[in-house]
């Protein structure tokens, strides 16, 4: 079978698995990846959607696909693969998805300031024995490239934008909660 039949078991969408450093985890069986921006509108649904039917899946991973338009979006990226395999990663994740709001100004540092200060202010904790500034560097540092890093992976893969669901073979290009249950409901899994 040829790559561009495998659908979403083709290697280049395999290789955005493999990417993916964020997971949350079903009861489910189907492994599932989710590019996504968590400035998205239709990936604030794609998220609730995911959160209300832990039994279609085993597993989510995330790839965060920062759109241009969402200015400050990779640094809510950043928080939230800082957070990555802990305890935390539910509630900053979901605070994203649903609470995060957009900046309203042109500069890019001054858009993911805001963000950062956002996550900040709902979760105090984040700045125990730092400054704003120090842990805006450090994410910036630790987490940047690998955002970056992802969001490059996505591109070549030729996906056109968030959201989109890969569970499977099945690949589904932006939200409809019809289409996305029954991706999900298939239980398709790669070779």
């Amino acid at each position: 079978m040829a790559a561009e039949d495998e659908g979403g078991c083709a290697p280049r969408y395999r290789a955005l698995v493999e990417a993916a450093r964020v997971e949350l985890r079903g009861t489910g069986d189907t492994e599932v990846l989710i590019v996504t921006d968590p400035l998205c509108w239709h990936c604030r649904l794609g998220h609730k959607l995911v959160g209300e039917y832990p039994d279609l899946y085993g597993r989510v991973k995330v790839l965060f696909l920062p759109g241009r338009s969402f200015l400050g979006s990779d640094m809510a990226a950043w928080v939230i693969e800082d957070v990555a395999g802990t305890d935390r990663l539910k509630p900053l994740l979901d605070f994203a998805y649903r609470d995060l709001r957009q900046p309203k100004v042109s500069d890019l540092d001054e858009a993911r300031m805001l963000i950062l200060a956002q996550f900040t202010a709902a979760f105090p904790d984040m700045l125990e024995g730092t400054t704003l500034p120090d842990l805006f560097l450090r994410l910036a540092k630790e987490h940047g490239p690998r955002v970056a890093a992802g969001a490059e992976l996505a591109r070549a893969a030729q996906l056109p934008g968030t959201p989109i669901l890969i569970a499977g073979d099945t690949i589904v290009m932006g939200y409809g909660p019809e289409a996305w249950l029954e991706a999900l409901a298939a239980k398709s899994v790669c070779p």
